[in-house]
């Protein structure tokens, strides 16, 4: 059993959308950034699950930050556009997607992803959550986002919280 520390300014724990968004985001602000994810894509709901049909992207006013440069990227990706569905303004394959947020995390030098992890313990001083802890290694940080779909951080602190509407 390997127990390796790494530190990090961020660490972002869930490849899911918003966890990628976050880790992205924070390393382009020039933060050194751990995103773990338990699986080995990203992207969550618009890349694994197949939900490439969102839905409310009629409006340019909603095609801007990362969510536009996604959405740009896309449009050169995808063989003959994206203009292919009758349930969403637009459509794409899930597998473009998830290899756009590959791509932008491997060309990001300070952002490390480790995939095939899930969180196994919380370490904290006091009410300060400063690291977590994996099977084979350990990440402190100065910032830890819970990036799960449930919450799992969350949860392992026991810390109170409630998901979904």
């Amino acid at each position: 059993m390997i127990n390796q520390t790494y530190t990090a300014d961020v660490l972002v724990v869930g490849g899911g959308t918003g966890g990628t968004a976050a880790a992205i985001q924070a390393a382009r602000s020039k933060a050194k950034t751990i995103l773990v994810s338990e699986f080995p894509w990203l992207g969550g709901m618009l890349t694994s699950a197949g939900v490439s049909v969102p839905d409310g992207n009629e409006l340019e006013a909603f095609q801007t930050g990362l969510w536009g440069e996604f959405l740009r990227e896309l449009r050169s990706r995808q063989p003959g556009g994206l203009d292919n569905s009758w349930v969403s303004f637009f459509s794409y394959d899930p597998r473009i997607g998830a290899a756009i947020f590959a791509d932008w995390v491997r060309e990001l030098p300070n952002l490390h992803w480790i995939s095939g992890k899930v969180p196994l313990e919380i370490l904290g001083q006091a009410d300060c959550v400063t690291g977590v802890r994996f099977a084979d290694f350990t990440v402190k940080a100065k910032i830890i986002l819970d990036g799960t779909e449930l919450g799992d951080l969350l949860a392992l602190a026991e810390i109170p919280h409630r998901w979904g509407w």
